[in-house]
């Protein structure tokens, strides 16, 4: 795979022959495909088709039974989970700090950050129109305002690979679409990818894939074929 991809072409996540079984049942068969820097893609499937597994897979939380990941370039990956993993009890402000906890072990346990974390922190929350909730617990926000402090832990952290596991499945069709717009503008900082059940959003991303029986399918390229 890795001849047919022309030099000039700067990549950002290759995938070659992905296969991942659980029990003894193949969930991926060989998945194949690349993602280039600057673009927003969109896995689609059926729920249990291993689209979750494919981004666990990418993020390098699960590993694959065969078949290689391989990033090119610098990058720094941010996996936003269907459940979010914000922490309740804890502000706003303070999930977004904790992109930094790797920089500072002690910092999540005294909650005493350095006042450049605290100042990217608000940055990525105003940067997500949330600058007026930083203050506020994460259980008393919306949906939709839980899922954009998610976005704005991956920006303070300085990811430029995104990977976000059905990031509008709780949400209304208006929260829904601007978390979508959110997710998909931060492929200037990298690449986005998404997985969702849904063929609501296809048009706001520039690349969209079918995961079935185990093989990853192009469905459309460009957001002018993908309305």
């Amino acid at each position: 795979m890795l001849k047919n991809i022309k030099r000039y072409v700067y990549v950002g996540v290759i995938l070659e022959g992905i296969y991942y079984g659980v029990n003894g049942t193949a969930l991926l068969r060989g998945v194949s495909a690349v993602f280039e820097e600057g673009k927003a893609y969109l896995i689609m499937g059926k729920s249990g088709v291993g689209k979750t597994t494919l981004l666990k897979i990418i993020a390098g939380i699960l590993r694959p039974t065969g078949g290689k990941v391989m990033f090119m370039g610098h990058h720094r990956v941010a996996y936003i989970p269907q459940n979010l993993g914000l922490i309740k009890g804890a502000t706003a402000l303070e999930n977004v700090l904790l992109a930094f906890s790797s920089q500072c072990r002690l910092c999540p346990l005294t909650n005493m950050w350095p006042r450049s974390y605290v100042d990217r922190a608000l940055a990525a929350l105003r940067a997500v129109m949330l600058g007026d909730k930083a203050w506020v617990k994460v259980e008393n926000l919306s949906g939709g305002e839980m899922q954009r402090v998610a976005i704005a832990r991956a920006m303070a952290y300085g990811a430029d690979v995104i990977l976000a596991d059905e990031p509008v499945s709780n949400l209304d069709e208006e929260n829904a679409a601007h978390v979508v717009e959110l997710l998909t503008g931060l492929r200037s900082r990298g690449l986005v990818i998404s997985v969702m059940h849904n063929r609501e959003f296809m048009d706001m991303f520039d690349e969209v894939y079918m995961l079935d029986m185990g093989s990853l399918k192009p469905l459309c390229r460009g957001t002018s074929s993908c309305s």
